[in-house]
């Protein structure tokens, strides 16, 4: 014969189970549900005084930085990011960031922050394949900030093969 008390006591032991580890604690009077905003304070106050006892400084480059991205023909991309120094030009940062090395063909673009932090303006970099540096004219000298693009080209491009092939027949 099965008591009626039975049903009962098991859903008491599981409820005390499940109170137990879902960190329900009855012995605290004091202890009252906190809304979510409340416990998001809380959690901010605690990063803060985290942040703030740690002691971490981000280390700052003296004269500042400029960041190379490298993409190849299939489209991985990488970034590199590096001290600037007093005097350095697209051609250095293409050689300290190693990427002559790599590719033998590519398309470089050199974007410079502007005084609105949103924009940056263009400038288009001339890399002669052949002699495997910048064109002179091109070789800008690099700022604060500065962002290279340095993209992998498979072959020559069309407007090459025609003004290689329109600079014989011209005699220029």
């Amino acid at each position: 014969m099965k008591s009626i008390h039975n049903p009962l006591l098991r859903f008491l032991y599981l409820t005390a189970i499940v109170m137990l580890f879902s960190g329900c604690n009855l012995s605290q009077n004091n202890s009252s549900m906190q809304t979510p905003q409340q416990l998001i304070a809380q959690q901010e106050t605690m990063m803060q005084q985290a942040v703030a006892n740690s002691g971490y400084v981000t280390p700052q480059d003296p004269n500042g930085s400029y960041t190379v991205e490298i993409r190849n023909a299939y489209g991985a991309r990488s970034r590199i990011r590096l001290p600037l120094q007093h005097g350095v030009c697209v051609q250095d940062a293409l050689r300290q960031s190693k990427v002559i090395e790599q590719f033998d063909n590519m398309h470089v673009k050199l974007k410079r922050r502007t005084k609105d932090p949103r924009r940056f303006l263009p400038l288009d970099v001339k890399f002669d394949a052949e002699y495997r540096r910048v064109e002179p004219l091109n070789d800008y000298a690099l700022h604060n900030g500065d962002y290279i693009i340095v993209t992998q080209s498979s072959g020559t491009d069309i407007s090459e093969l025609m003004d290689g092939a329109t600079t014989p027949l011209l005699g220029l």
